[in-house]
């Protein structure tokens, strides 16, 4: 009988320590399947819109693409209200493996360091999502599937 309780113990303790350390972030955007997270921090998500993925130059090894990224903030506590979208251009040299974001939408390109120390930001995030989801493989050697 103690066998059993001990084991009926281990599983509740087993249970709770998965609901407390969940992530309050949920990988989609009100279960909707176009928009992927690509960052949570603090409260807010960041999410790509998959479906707004566009190849505008495919000339290997330099790639182009553009997507959509929106914010939501308050996501960890349940709140799915759009509240920002911005369209981000990415250029890629494969061959050197360097990553670039338009500053200002005329092709103003601003190096996305991999190595800059703490923190990603939802930038530096969506431009490696979007390159895996255009290509189904890693840029910097992050993959947004693990």
């Amino acid at each position: 009988m103690k066998k059993v309780m001990f084991v009926l113990l281990g599983l509740c303790i087993i249970s709770l320590s998965q609901i407390a350390f969940a992530n309050p972030y949920p990988k989609y955007l009100n279960g909707d399947t176009n928009f992927v997270m690509c960052l949570g921090h603090n409260g807010t998500g960041w999410y790509v819109d998959k479906s707004s993925l566009e190849v505008e130059k495919y000339a290997p090894p330099q790639y182009i693409i553009a997507v959509n990224v929106v914010r939501v903030d308050n996501v960890d506590k349940g709140n799915i209200d759009i509240s920002d979208i911005q369209t981000l251009r990415f250029f890629y040299n494969y061959n050197l493996r360097r990553m670039y974001v338009d500053q200002d939408g005329n092709s103003d390109w601003s190096y996305i360091n991999p190595d800059k120390g703490i923190g990603a930001t939802a930038v530096d995030e969506a431009g490696e999502m979007a390159f895996e989801l255009a290509y189904k493989i890693k840029f910097y050697n992050k993959s947004i599937y693990e």
